[in-house]
């Protein structure tokens, strides 16, 4: 499949995901048909070697197939884009581990919890480690064959990334937020589970193992980006997706919807306000800018792949920027769209309310804070 084809099976899903979403948001959990769709549509091979049957794709195209699918449900392209990035996390590890995981099925993900977990126990044992532990915020875990998780090892309590098979971990059900509530990122346990050495790396040594691996698929460009790359727009795109579907459905029903007009009744149809009509264009305006801003970054960000460009912290620190920027022009255009429909609205069902809540959950990310990229593009900028 060409990137032209991955795209066009993207938006081919849009409108079932709209029909959807709502099922989605209320179970809190992607059916099973629907995630089958995004497989058989060959998405979750767009960041994936080909020797494990990948498409070899770039950022641009995952960048792209994430905002297409958050169009019409962004659980659903929140699972598609941290499953397809998490293909990273597999190619930091041996041979070995990446033929376990794909040898026999391409089309098995990885899903779990990269941050470090202090109170997870560890203990080396011949051949591996033990380990038990907990770990919240596993988006995609419930279709995932595998789990990576990061623990203490030794007496410093030094990071390790542990991958285990899905069914060595139970699930607690207490995924019970305001929005992305179909991404299923559940609590995984791990009660004194071997995890072999082959399926165990140390945390501060995973860029430098994925540039070691980089000979095991010389012609998959991903590999020459950082890591974690924020040219990919791995969640950030999630967010502009969704507020610009919601601002879709606002345009396909204004013309028929009205809210009442004061607090003594009667009514007014929407099309009819100006305020209405100039909040509309601003929020479609800057969402136009954030879909173009992601587009020319996540381009940029292939072509110096492509090309084995070590990026400088200046070039990095503008990536940071403009991921967190456009998860926050999203959550505001959310926002304000919520405001110009109204008390209707405030309904879980409604496009605008999804929208708003699952922007909110994307720019609360720990990737996409604000504070934190402007002050590293500063200093950046003023350090040179």
């Amino acid at each position: 499949m060409s990137a032209r084809d991955i795209l066009a099976a993207a938006e081919t899903l849009v409108p079932m995901l709209k029909e959807r979403a709502v099922e989605i948001d209320a179970n809190r959990r992607i059916p099973d048909d629907v995630y089958r769709a995004v497989q058989e549509a060959g998405l979750l091979h767009v960041l994936k070697p080909k020797k494990y049957h990948g498409l070899e794709l770039t950022e641009h195209e995952h960048a792209k197939v994430a905002m297409t699918l958050a169009r019409g449900c962004a659980s659903t392209a929140w699972v598609f884009s941290i499953l397809s990035s998490d293909n990273m996390a597999v190619l930091s590890f041996p041979e070995e581990t990446q033929d376990e995981i794909w040898g026999d099925d391409s089309y098995a993900t990885l899903a779990g919890n990269t941050n470090l977990n202090l109170k997870a126990s560890t203990s080396r044992v011949p051949g591996g480690y033990r380990l038990s532990g907990s770990w919240g915020f596993c988006s995609g875990s419930d279709f995932s064959e595998w789990l990576i998780f990061n623990a203490p090892v030794g007496e410093a309590g030094e990071g390790h990334m542990f991958i285990v098979p899905a069914a060595d971990a139970e699930t607690v059900d207490d995924w019970t937020p305001t929005g992305l509530r179909g991404t299923g990122s559940r609590t995984k346990v791990v009660r004194d589970v071997f995890v072999p050495d082959h399926r165990v790396m140390r945390t501060a040594d995973t860029v430098d193992k994925i540039q070691e691996r980089r000979g095991l698929h010389p012609t998959f460009d991903a590999m020459y980006a950082p890591w974690p790359s924020y040219g990919r727009f791995t969640f950030a795109g999630v967010g502009v997706g969704a507020a610009m579907g919601a601002a879709e459905d606002f345009a396909a029903t204004a013309g028929s919807t009205s809210r009442v007009a004061n607090a003594l009744g009667g009514t007014l149809r929407l099309t009819d306000q100006d305020y209405v009509a100039t909040e509309y264009a601003e929020i479609t305006g800057e969402l136009e800018m954030a879909r173009r801003l992601i587009e020319f970054r996540s381009r940029e960000a292939s072509d110096l792949a492509h090309q084995r460009v070590v990026l400088d912290e200046a070039q990095l620190a503008e990536q940071v920027r403009d991921n967190s920027l456009v998860a926050r022009v999203a959550l505001r255009a959310a926002q304000r769209l919520q405001m110009i429909v109204g008390a209707k609205a405030g309904f879980p069902q409604h496009s605008a309310s999804r929208a708003k809540r699952d922007a909110e959950l994307v720019a609360s990310h720990v990737t996409l804070n604000w504070r934190q990229a402007s002050v590293r593009y500063m200093s950046a900028m003023v350090n040179g």
